[in-house]
């Protein structure tokens, strides 16, 4: 199993940074047990292991503590039972018919007791993300940076006993992403909720951090690699997503073209703290769906609302009234220019934008209603021929506007992948929008 696998690579690289040389045993026995298991609060669920079930009478009358009554019942189950999900994380069920049975073969090859207490390391490394989903970074910078957040969370669950427990792949995520982003221990606060407990009533759970925080911070800080993440999660039934490839690169682009076209943004509304608070349309799985994470998974969520309508009388415009749908507004243009990535064709946008609201207010001929009319018309265009008809004549009634920097935009957008041209309306609209709107103040 994948878990074993990081398990071992964690191992592997901990015992050569701390000069020690413990087997996946001793590791679970000196570094894991303490922290994850010797309280009644544990970090780590592991459905059905001896750290989830009752204690029999005989073991509470022993006087043995509790944890270490669990810990020899694990080590009795990993030297006497077959492999299963109790004591191999990840692994199926003991019972083949039963519902987390996947992942079985018949291919020959034997599951060592290392593989097993590796496999509780590997999982104590995962990330959870919102949609309940784990991820396996085969990075080890990505898995001590987990690593070290583990004694933090068992103080954490200490100073707020309100807060739910076992919960050791949420709280990765949140504190990935926060280490990712600049933070350390004192600053710290990770995001909870509150749900309903059948038996304690009200308590605070930590939820998964949203998947388009946490691959726009690994852009940050994995500037000049793509990276490869396994996707899984382990309930009633065991799902698995495989191996789903993390463009970093691509997605790096957000932070050039805000460089690069934003420049007098940088400090304020579009600063790095704020371009990854970014919240993406498509849930994780929908976007995993895509076979990699890129730059299109990525798209803001609710940008549809604002993109060209087939009915010009459903189109929405982005209205700019506070600080916070500024920044918003910033950020969907700071995707789409990612996206396009052409210069002519982003100052193709402003530029028609422009001639559109001069056509409104100086078409005093033809009439106002008539000139707003023909605006939305070019503004929801759904094709290019259409736009392309109707950017001619438009253009027809300003002969200036005929310049050969226009024509070479013109020939740009022509050239434009099909797929990217709403994108290419959309952003007018945000041009138009946003004159409307200084024009205003």
């Amino acid at each position: 199993m994948y878990t074993s696998y990081i398990g071992k690579k964690f191992l592997d690289a901990w015992n050569s940074r701390e000069g020690r040389n413990l087997t996946a045993r001793t590791f679970f026995d000196e570094i894991m047990f303490p922290v994850f298991f010797n309280s009644e609060k544990h970090l780590l669920h592991v459905s059905n292991s001896p750290f989830f079930q009752s204690l029999s009478a005989k073991d509470i009358e022993s006087g043995v503590p509790e944890p270490e009554i669990r810990r020899a019942n694990l080590h009795n189950n990993i030297k006497n039972k077959k492999p299963n999900a109790s004591i191999y994380v990840g692994y199926g069920a003991e019972e083949s018919t039963a519902t987390t049975s996947g992942q079985l073969t018949n291919m020959p090859g034997e599951i060592s007791e290392d593989d097993m207490y590796a496999s509780w390391i590997g999982e104590s490394l995962a990330c959870g993300v919102g949609g309940g989903f784990y991820l396996l970074f085969d990075d080890t910078s990505i898995l001590f940076q987990c690593f070290d957040g583990w004694s933090i969370y068992r103080t954490f669950l200490t100073q707020t006993p309100k807060v739910k427990d076992r919960q050791i792949e949420t709280w990765n995520g949140q504190w990935l992403n926060h280490r990712l982003n600049g933070g350390d221990v004192l600053d710290f606060n990770p995001e909870t909720e509150e749900r309903n407990d059948p038996k304690k009533g009200k308590i605070h759970a930590i939820p998964g951090i949203s998947w388009s925080r946490l691959v726009l911070a690994l852009s940050k800080s994995y500037s000049s690699q793509d990276m490869t993440m396994y996707v899984y999660n382990l309930s009633s039934t065991n799902t698995t997503l495989g191996f789903i490839n993390v463009k970093i690169h691509e997605i790096r682009t957000l932070f050039e073209a805000r460089d690069k076209y934003f420049i007098d943004q940088k400090n304020s509304v579009l600063s790095d703290n704020q371009i990854v608070l970014l919240e993406a349309h498509f849930k994780f799985y929908r976007a995993c769906e895509m076979g990699a994470l890129g730059l299109r998974a990525l798209e803001p969520s609710k940008l549809r609302d604002y993109a060209p309508q087939r009915d010009p009388k459903k189109a929405k415009d982005f209205k700019i009234n506070d600080e916070q749908s500024n920044k918003q507004f910033h950020l969907y243009k700071l995707w789409i220019y990612a996206m396009l990535n052409k210069s002519e064709l982003l100052q193709l946008s402003g530029q028609i934008a422009t001639l559109l609201r001069n056509y409104e207010t100086s078409s005093a001929d033809r009439g106002k209603s008539t000139a707003k009319q023909f605006s939305s018309e070019v503004r929801n265009a759904t094709n290019l021929r259409i736009f392309l008809d109707k950017l001619a004549e438009l253009i027809g009634h300003y002969p200036g506007a005929a310049t050969p920097e226009l024509h070479t935009q013109i020939e740009s957008l022509v050239k434009m992948p099909s797929d990217q041209f709403p994108l290419f309306v959309t952003l007018i609209r945000f041009e138009y929008s946003f004159q409307e709107a200084q024009n205003r103040s």
